[in-house]
């Protein structure tokens, strides 16, 4: 019988703060790739024509930024509801860390080639390892690693998993357009907030439902 580890331990924390510290590093180093332009001589159309020719590399940090923040808020959001791990979580958290930490390498590649189908489909693919790794822990510890807390609503879990496909479809999406038009493939990503809320309406509508209460609590006051 497998000997699993209590989500009070410190091991368990070692586990979300190692998590953290690999999403900070990864982003951090995004933005290393911008690098302010060297001029031989200074004037204000030359500085202003070279920090244009940068907007690529801001748009795959601001890109790579928000897509590696969701998968962040989706970590934290599977570990609230895991009570155990066992070398088997240990093992597949590490193997999507792997990939978070890969990103801003095929990041750099797109920001530099942003023209390239053979960069964007780097990239894309790239993300939906990050997040099919991140299911990959998720099914595991809601399933055959059984390493949720008791009691755990099966409906939540359902919905999780339903949502970890988002990011993988909208990657997917974007590829699709990248063989049509490589400018229109960003479209993929921008789709994955929608794909994430029709695979799972209900969250949707509970967010609704809170914003109304809020609106309605500010003008009872």
């Amino acid at each position: 019988m497998k000997q699993l580890e209590s989500h009070s331990s410190l091991g368990f924390e070692r586990i979300v703060f190692f998590s953290d510290a690999v999403f900070a590093i990864a982003i951090t180093l995004l933005v290393l790739e911008i690098k302010p332009p060297h001029l031989e001589s200074f004037s204000e159309s030359s500085l202003g024509f070279h920090l244009l020719r940068l907007l690529p590399k801001f748009s795959g940090f601001v890109a790579s930024f928000l897509i590696i923040g969701l998968m962040w808020i989706e970590h934290h959001r599977i570990f609230r509801y895991i009570k155990n791990y066992d070398t088997g979580l240990l093992w597949r958290n590490l193997i999507f860390l792997l990939s978070v930490s890969f990103m801003p390498f095929p990041t750099a590649v797109f920001s530099e080639y942003f023209w390239s189908k053979t960069a964007f489909m780097l990239y894309a693919a790239s993300f939906a390892v990050v997040g099919l790794t991140k299911l990959w822990v998720w099914r595991y510890a809601s399933g055959k690693g059984n390493l949720l807390e008791e009691n755990s609503d099966e409906m939540v879990v359902r919905r999780i998993s339903r949502r970890s496909f988002a990011v993988p479809i909208g990657c997917g999406a974007g590829i699709i357009l990248s063989l049509i038009n490589v400018l229109a493939a960003p479209i993929g990503f921008m789709l994955i907030p929608v794909i994430a809320l029709l695979l799972d309406p209900e969250r949707g509508r509970k967010n609704k439902q809170r914003a109304h209460g809020a609106a309605g609590g500010a003008t009872a006051a």
